[in-house]
């Protein structure tokens, strides 16, 4: 797990950690993944949390503009 200088989770890593522990059920189908498994990227002006259900694909997305 990604920590900070100061052994802490990053603002970032926490919102992701976050989303794998609540959004477990897929909004489509009603499966519940258990893994989670959200992934994030950034391009430094932008965060997206991505994450594809692994039961029927369905593809959610959150997006985050940074410093604006």
């Amino acid at each position: 797990m990604p920590t900070n200088r100061t052994g802490r989770r990053s603002h970032f890593e926490w919102l992701r950690r976050r989303y794998e522990d609540t959004e477990k059920k897929c909004p489509e189908c009603g499966y519940v993944d258990d893994e989670g498994n959200w992934e994030s990227q950034t391009d430094g002006q932008q965060v997206v949390y991505h994450h594809v259900c692994p039961s029927c694909r369905a593809s959610r997305e959150h997006t985050f503009r940074l410093g604006q």
